[in-house]
């Protein structure tokens, strides 16, 4: 699978830095996304939104079809540029996530796939504890063309577009590890916290 980085957003609720900047664990969280994507055999394509703001070795930038639409603009550049059939979708502000989310994913859109022989899904998307995290799945190539769709309408709502598409929802609710993985950090204040939460867990040890 390849592996798309979402890292278009301005970062206004960080005080203008770049939330794939932010470090954790002597990693930025665009850093510690790559190298997990890296344990894949795919590409990874780094979504910048208007403008390729660093190159990262072995990543490749992908630019906007329809300029300022959030994620949804940048998951159908990714999707129209990937190599692979599935690609690995994963927002930079979630430094927790591993490919253990993938591979998960992957094995249930597989066997949901093996149970009804002639189905094929548009993504698996994880769910827990009644949120559904659409920018932390998997995507096939050909779901760009529903969010091309819904991005000539003017609906930049990821969520809306997703019911455009046969989704595989997956409950992870019951998996603290997974569920885990897919928090984000979206401003100072929780990226503070995180900090302090591993300060914490050092002077622990």
């Amino acid at each position: 699978m390849d592996g798309l980085i979402l890292a278009g957003g301005k970062s206004s609720r960080m005080g203008g830095s770049h939330k794939g900047d932010l470090i954790y664990q002597n990693e930025t969280f665009l850093e510690r996304i790559i190298h997990e994507f890296q344990k894949e055999d795919g590409k990874i394509w780094i979504s910048y939104g208007a403008e390729i703001r660093r190159e990262y070795p072995g990543c490749e930038g992908v630019l906007d079809h329809y300029p300022e639409c959030g994620p949804l603009g940048g998951l159908h550049a990714g999707l129209k540029r990937c190599r692979s059939q599935l690609i690995m979708a994963a927002a930079c502000d979630m430094p927790f996530l591993e490919i253990g989310v993938y591979r998960y994913l992957r094995k249930q859109l597989a066997e949901a796939e093996r149970i009804h022989p002639g189905l094929l899904y548009d993504g698996a998307v994880p769910a827990a504890d009644g949120r559904v995290h659409p920018l932390g799945a998997i995507y096939r190539k050909q779901a760009a063309d529903c969010f091309e769709k819904q991005l000539k309408k003017g609906n930049y709502r990821l969520r809306d577009a997703l019911q455009c598409l046969n989704i595989l929802y997956v409950d992870m609710s019951g998996q603290p590890e997974l569920r885990h993985m897919l928090r984000n950090v979206n401003t100072m204040q929780e990226y503070a916290a995180l900090a302090k939460n591993k300060e914490h867990a050092e002077k622990r040890r």
